[in-house]
């Protein structure tokens, strides 16, 4: 952060923030902002070229699922090579599934991150 940014944030967390994340902010001596990002692809392979986990899809972090995906992108590869020998087939019912998968996690780390926000109202059951 700027130091303006930070003196601004650090003044705003005094008046904002419960006790124990206020000590956690005074104590830190670089604050520092990660930018949160939310990406989907339209499709993943491309020839002799694969898109697998975050270079495909990026969920947000509170979703924790980054490093799962990318292992999941990885079974599911292997298991539909394994089971098909047309090796375009293969790709293209393996892309068909993860573009799913991976577009339902990033719209779950989405109404998550507003929910925490208090952007939008939680889902009804």
């Amino acid at each position: 952060m700027a130091p303006a940014q930070e003196a601004a944030f650090r003044a705003l967390a005094k008046g904002r923030i419960n006790p124990a994340f206020l000590e956690l902010i005074c104590l830190t001596p670089d604050i520092f902002v990660q930018s949160i990002l939310d990406l989907k692809v339209p499709r993943m392979v491309f020839d002799r070229v694969l898109l697998t986990g975050d270079a495909a899809f990026i969920p947000r972090p509170h979703t924790a699922g980054s490093t799962a995906k990318a292992a999941s992108n990885a079974v599911a590869l292997a298991q539909a090579l394994n089971h098909q020998p047309d090796v375009r087939k293969a790709l293209d019912t393996w892309q068909h599934d993860q573009l799913r998968d991976g577009a339902q996690m990033v719209d779950w780390g989405i109404s998550m991150g507003n929910r925490i926000m208090g952007i939008d109202p939680p889902p009804t059951l």
